[in-house]
């Protein structure tokens, strides 16, 4: 073997041992880098090695794959997490009062004509009141006719916008439950042959039926109805009979009253007496003045509200005047009628002149004046 030979073994050896030493210390610096940057890194990076270190090469060796870093000072770039993109709503500018006014007037008018457009087209015109329409129909002639004749167009208050309530007397329960017929009419046996209830309400269901013609608004109303309780109307009318019991001589008449607490010149008064002269006027019958506390104090005048004017009317006697009150209650509903007309219209009115003053009796009879409407006016 030559010196040459000899010499060249250990120089092998001394360079594979010198690049073991080199490969050795790469690692070591990789290893050291990447726990630096894993405590950095925080928790969420932790179950992840980043590639050169101890893992990473013992993962390699394990593939059979030898990696070799040939810039160890190299550092990964840092990942930055980008966070999704929020929008930003943009507060609205306050808007002027006269642009929210106008717009308020623009979405009114809008929703108005729209809905009067679908109305038109999808809506039976027998649904309508025909009472209603029948009344605007002549309430535009009228006017027609006022203005083409040159006349001023008086501006009045609809008729079915006006409020009328019809009591029909002793109609219904009483407060305690119980049904109050009246006064009765018995024969010789003690049964009932006339109850005064029966009465009171053929003439107001007719009187109702005359006054919704005339498109007013009408209710009728039972005698304790709890629809009286602050009742507020343009006129209150409580129709009733007479008793039937005899009193050994002929008591015949009709009886006009109204609550002993209003005035006696006021709306009340000229209600009672536009009903009284009208049907005295239809029906043969004489006023009579024979007032009850029932009447004056009944318990209709504590409950309806002090601006509604209302009154009782006694139809007659069921006994003396059984013939009247029974055969024609078309004829006795005309004339109560009548006599609302003359209070609600000023038309109608009695045939005497009635001045301030006392009736022979004693009766204070108030001047005929105009009401002035008090209901919803």
């Amino acid at each position: 073997m030559s010196a040459d030979k000899v010499n060249e073994q250990p120089n092998k050896d001394e360079s594979e041992h010198s690049a073991s030493a080199i490969f050795v210390e790469l690692m070591r610096q990789a290893a050291a880098k990447a726990v630096s940057s894993k405590s950095k890194s925080g928790p969420d990076d932790a179950g992840k090695s980043p590639p050169g270190s101890a893992a990473a090469a013992d993962h390699s060796a394990s593939a059979g794959v030898t990696e070799v870093s040939l810039e160890p000072d190299a550092v990964a770039p840092e990942v930055k997490r980008i966070r999704p993109r929020r929008w930003i709503l943009r507060r609205p500018q306050p808007s002027s009062m006269a642009s929210g006014f106008l717009g308020t007037i623009f979405v009114v008018v809008v929703s108005t004509a729209l809905v009067a457009t679908l109305l038109m087209f999808f809506v039976n015109p027998e649904y309508v009141n025909p009472a209603v329409v029948r009344g605007l129909q002549l309430e535009s002639e009228e006017i027609i006719a006022g203005v083409a004749a040159g006349n001023p167009t008086p501006v009045r208050t609809p008729h079915w916008l006006r409020r009328i309530g019809i009591i029909s007397g002793h109609r219904g329960k009483s407060d305690s439950g119980a049904r109050d017929p009246g006064a009765i009419c018995q024969d010789e046996y003690g049964n009932s042959i006339l109850e005064e209830a029966d009465i009171n309400f053929a003439v107001a269901t007719r009187v109702v039926a005359s006054l919704e013609g005339m498109n007013y608004g009408v209710e009728m109303l039972d005698e304790f109805d709890p629809r009286l309780n602050d009742y507020r109307a343009d006129a209150l009318v409580s129709i009733h009979a007479n008793t039937c019991y005899d009193f050994g001589e002929y008591v015949s008449g009709y009886i006009v009253a109204i609550s002993e607490a209003r005035p006696e010149f006021g709306a009340d008064a000229f209600l009672r007496e536009c009903i009284a002269e009208n049907y005295g006027a239809y029906v043969p019958l004489e006023r009579s003045y024979n007032l009850t506390a029932d009447m004056t104090d009944n318990h209709t005048w504590r409950k309806i509200h002090p601006l509604t004017p209302g009154m009782i009317l006694e139809l007659g006697y069921m006994l003396a005047d059984q013939a009247v009150l029974t055969e024609d209650p078309d004829l006795l509903a005309r004339a109560i009628v009548d006599g609302i007309l003359c209070f609600m219209e000023n038309v109608n009115r009695p045939t005497s002149q009635l001045e301030p003053g006392r009736h022979p009796s004693g009766y204070v009879i108030p001047a005929m004046v105009t009401p002035t409407p008090i209901f919803g006016r």
